[in-house]
């Protein structure tokens, strides 16, 4: 069957990149056939790099149903970094939105996204929240963005495609065939973009609902994503003012590194070291949590602590390969 191409220029392009997944993918694109901006001003271009046909052959049968125009790009997996970029080089709108797989958007989020542009912006982040119709637990994953911040995920995020052009585009991941992508690529881009002279916005009303992704419980420990920000730190040294002292990574990281001075200086100098350990003792028992609350509070030290070190080897690991430091 012949592709629904749109009889005007669309105002925004909708990018989503794909491998596998196909139930998020299906209700991502069904959101989309919801949304409440004209359907010849807007267009959907899934960029597909599984490994089989599954997905284009449900997108094929999607588009019969399409209140726009519906396309499906393929290629090989590299991760979602050059799918987003095959996506807005092919896309006709001047602004592209740009949405995860495991995401839906709200009817409105095309329309709000949209009206946050002015002159000179050429990055509008949307709100993320996690799926009301899911359930949150200690070991799953979902993306939750409530205000602008320095990571500019790509779950729900409006660019100019001009500012893309002179960005370069995305990078390619450094797990490429992982159901889990290491990520990263999404801030760089932005940060490219911002250095060009490009403003930022945010749009509360731009929403997007993110699936809570089930996930093995080592994933909680083992947090590799973190690899990438000692490189983006070393491209772009202005984002270590985002950053917990310029150093750490947030609080909890540069309390763990007091800690563990504290653990090593008792044996060798003086038990009364071990008084620098309690700074992060009262920290990770008395910030806001979903579980273990109450007397339990306590009890989430000492699992905290261990996936706290092991994001200090990554981080220390990170910093050595790509010469900045950030832990």
């Amino acid at each position: 069957m012949p592709e629904l191409t749109p009889s005007i220029t669309p105002r925004v392009s909708v990018v989503i990149p794909a491998y596998g997944r196909q139930d998020w993918l299906r209700k991502a694109v069904e959101s989309l056939f919801t949304q409440d901006l004209p359907a010849g001003e807007y267009e959907i271009i899934v960029v597909d790099s599984s490994l089989d046909e599954t997905n284009g052959v449900m997108l094929a049968a999607m588009r019969r149903n399409a209140p726009c125009s519906l396309r499906c790009l393929r290629k090989k997996p590299e991760g979602p970094g050059p799918s987003r970029t095959m996506g807005f080089r092919n896309a006709l709108a001047p602004i592209i939105a740009f949405i995860d797989s495991d995401c839906e958007a709200s009817a409105s989020w095309l329309r709000n996204g949209l009206a946050a542009f002015e002159d000179g912006i050429g990055v509008v982040q949307g709100c993320t929240l996690p799926d009301p119709k899911g359930r949150i637990s200690t070991f799953s994953h979902f993306v939750m963005i409530e205000k602008e911040d320095a990571f500019y995920q790509t779950a729900n995020i409006f660019y100019r495609k001009e500012a893309l052009e002179q960005a370069g585009g995305f990078a390619a991941d450094l797990t490429p065939l992982s159901n889990h992508p290491t990520g990263g690529e999404d801030t760089e881009t932005a940060w490219a973009v911002i250095r060009l002279g490009w403003k930022t916005r945010f749009s509360a009303d731009a929403l997007v609902y993110h699936a809570i992704v089930p996930a093995r419980w080592w994933q909680w420990f083992v947090i590799k994503n973190f690899v990438c920000i000692p490189r983006l730190t070393r491209r772009f040294p202005e984002f270590r003012r985002y950053l917990y002292r310029h150093y750490f990574f947030d609080k909890g990281q540069a309390l763990v590194v007091l800690a563990l001075c504290g653990l090593a200086a008792a044996p060798l100098w003086s038990p009364l070291a071990l008084v620098l350990v309690l700074p992060y003792a009262v920290f990770r028992a008395s910030e806001p949590t979903r579980s273990l609350g109450g007397i339990l509070r306590p009890v989430r030290i000492a699992p905290y602590f261990v996936r706290d070190c092991i994001s200090l080897c990554i981080f220390a690991a990170a910093s050595l390969r790509y010469g900045s430091l950030v832990l």
